[in-house]
């Protein structure tokens, strides 16, 4: 069954609240500054106090929207600029490496690739955030 953009748009946004819902939940958490003391420096630390499985839980699901964007033929310029950026690639790795189970060592590469400096992968996860926020909050106002 094909299935029309206003038909997938609406399914689309549903992941995309998800992947909203942790980022606004990890921003709280970034607000904290006593959280953020006790942790210091220590990545692997980070990654599981509430705000860093929240920020995994942000790019987890944000890489679901992805998927659904492909899978649905969706297209908008700067959206689409974004993708095609090799931190996509880094994204899907790193739900892999979130939402698959990593029986050989606690913090895979696939997770701290996705942190090397050179990438400017959380600045990039934040824009195509605020990309898909615009693009599906203006599709679904036409919808309704």
């Amino acid at each position: 069954m094909v299935r029309t953009k206003q038909q997938m748009v609406p399914v689309l946004f549903r992941y995309f609240m998800a992947a909203s819902l942790m980022r606004q939940e990890f921003d709280e958490h970034l607000r904290n500054e006593e959280e953020q003391a006790a942790l210091g420096d220590d990545h692997a630390a980070f990654l599981v106090s509430k705000g860093g499985l929240k920020m995994c839980l942000w790019y987890g699901m944000l890489f679901v929207v992805v998927e659904g964007w492909r899978e649905a033929k969706l297209s908008d310029p700067e959206v689409d600029r974004l993708l095609a950026s090799p931190n996509t690639e880094l994204l899907r790795r790193f739900r892999n490496g979130m939402f698959h189970f990593q029986k050989d060592q606690w913090l895979t590469t696939k997770l701290s690739d996705f942190f090397v400096p050179a990438n400017n992968s959380v600045e990039r996860v934040r824009s195509l955030t605020a990309e898909f926020r615009r693009y599906l909050l203006d599709e679904m106002r036409k919808i309704k």
